[in-house]
């Protein structure tokens, strides 16, 4: 036995003293997985909440943006922190309505004898796009999806974006500055490695300007079953709002410049 396992047997012993037997989360058929690094704790978290209350694991990998939210208020509520100002950076006007029950909160875990609490429309269609960049960038960077079609434009296939790499302004598409970061890591690695004929005068232009578009279009036709074509009017035309959040963003704005005594047309 490992270090940690012969330090599990000691305890288990000592709480009740016995014949163990030992099983991990491979011998749980409905235990939710973790595929990526980032959500360890957050994964060890929820088993255990999910074990010592009894309700099922009833979460998946994807919701955990929402679970970290709520993990947050949590400890709020509990806790009754104070000082919101100086603690929290980002403490606002709709976290404080979370604490005292006047918004429904971001993720509950479901109770036997509860009804479970609906997700706003304008948060839920933030983090459903939110996991669509994810996924758009684990496909590109984690299964290479788009690295032969890229590997191809640096040995001469032809690409429109060539001709705009002069151009001060690249389209983006990604909302996640984070999401941004990982791609574009990936995609020096990529031009790091491949001989090209190609010449270009800003390494970083050329990167943001030819291989980061062509990179996300290609990730779009195949994820949408689409043709190129289509995928660069959905990537010219950028991430698609739910009307709710829409809403949500004129009612925030509206409520400041009430709060600076100027009318919201």
């Amino acid at each position: 036995m490992d270090q940690n396992t012969t330090f599990s047997v000691n305890i288990a012993q000592k709480i009740d003293p016995g014949s163990w037997s030992e099983k991990t989360g491979h011998d749980i058929a409905e235990l939710p997985r973790q595929n990526y690094g980032n959500d360890c704790g957050i994964f060890i978290l929820m088993y255990t909440l999910c074990m010592v209350t009894g309700v099922g694991f009833d979460f998946q990998e994807m919701d955990m943006p929402s679970i970290r939210k709520w993990w947050c208020l949590v400890l709020m509520e509990r806790f009754k922190i104070d000082g919101h100002g100086q603690r929290f950076a980002f403490w606002t006007d709709e976290a404080r309505s979370l604490l005292q029950g006047t918004l429904p909160p971001v993720y509950r875990v479901p109770r036997q004898s509860a009804i479970s609490v609906k997700v706003p429309a304008h948060i839920k269609a933030a983090d459903d796009r939110t996991a669509e960049e994810t996924r758009l960038v684990d496909f590109i960077v984690k299964s290479q999806g788009s690295e032969e079609h890229l590997v191809g434009v640096l040995n001469g296939k032809p690409s429109k974006w060539l001709r705009k790499v002069t151009s001060s302004r690249v389209p983006v598409y990604l909302e996640s500055e984070d999401q941004q970061d990982i791609l574009c890591s990936y995609l020096r690695g990529v031009l790091d490695r491949t001989p090209t004929q190609l010449r270009f005068s800003d390494e970083v232009q050329f990167i943001c300007g030819v291989l980061f578009p062509e990179a996300i279009i290609y990730a779009l036709a195949v994820l949408r079953n689409i043709s190129l074509q289509e995928a660069e009017l959905v990537f010219l035309s950028g991430p698609i709002y739910h009307y709710s959040e829409v809403e949500e963003f004129n009612r925030k704005i509206d409520q400041q410049l009430r709060k600076e005594g100027r009318p919201f047309n």
